[in-house]
């Protein structure tokens, strides 16, 4: 559900997802696909599925990683969101705020039952810089994992609230 979120977006920053990148999920292929999660495996490449593109896998925490990104040419991923603080750095703040308010849209996908995502995720939602595009929530139904607290899933689709209002201006004018 996230890839189809980002599906031609021309660059994709995925933080975690260091087992199941959503990169193998993608219908189509991004110029460039950055994934940033301190368990991955490092690794460069020039292809992605067997067609060209940047890919970059970052074995670093989110927070020690800058990123040389143009405002609204990327879309965001967090599959399994539940963020820690890095250091003096909380996990919540000025670093997350900045690439989401910076993206062209940000998939989010948690576990609301569990308490650390649930609580980042509300103070998230909260922000005016953001809108809501999509709301979803299902369940993992495989016996084992839906009697734990990430048997509950729910996935949040985020724009900037100026796209909006550039896209009604922009057709205003048209």
């Amino acid at each position: 559900m996230a890839a189809y979120f980002v599906d031609g977006s021309s660059t994709i920053v995925e933080i975690g997802g260091h087992l199941r990148p959503v990169s193998g999920y993608l219908r189509h292929v991004p110029e460039r696909f950055i994934c940033i999660d301190p368990k991955s495996e490092p690794l460069e490449s020039d292809k992605l599925n067997g067609q060209p593109c940047r890919v970059r896998h970052i074995a670093r925490k989110f927070q020690d990683v800058d990123l040389e990104l143009q405002p609204g040419s990327y879309g965001l991923v967090f599959v399994g969101y539940s963020l820690k603080a890095f250091g003096s750095q909380d996990a919540v703040g000025r670093k997350l705020f900045s690439l989401m308010d910076n993206s062209a849209i940000t998939v989010l996908e948690f576990s609301p039952n569990l308490e650390r995502a649930s609580e980042q995720m509300q103070c998230l939602l909260k922000r005016p810089e953001m809108e809501t595009v999509c709301s979803l929530n299902f369940s993992i139904e495989d016996g084992a994992f839906e009697a734990t607290e990430y048997g509950a899933r729910r996935l949040v689709v985020l724009r900037p609230a100026s796209s909006r209002s550039d896209a009604q201006n922009t057709a205003a004018h048209a």
